[in-house]
């Protein structure tokens, strides 16, 4: 009976999700005429890839991002 009413509730939800990725895709399609790439990568190229978006920026980089945002639109009015 358990299994039963998980699948009562679960079934819904994952006929809910299947549609969403399939819109997903449609929308990818209709609007870049492509489906969503997949990347494939291995655990150690995964471990890089978090370790970098984990690893602190870098000062200069930093500073130079910020003097790029504090610049004035070329569009703005003084």
């Amino acid at each position: 009976m358990k299994n039963f009413l998980f699948n009562l509730w679960y079934f819904p939800l994952k006929l809910w999700y299947n549609y969403k990725d399939w819109r997903y895709e449609q929308k990818c399609i209709k609007h870049l005429g492509m489906k969503p790439q997949k990347m494939y990568v291995t655990k150690e190229q995964y471990d890089a890839l978090i370790e970098a978006i984990n690893a602190p920026p870098d000062p200069e980089a930093q500073k130079r991002f910020h003097e790029i945002l504090n610049r004035r639109a070329p569009w703005d009015k003084e």
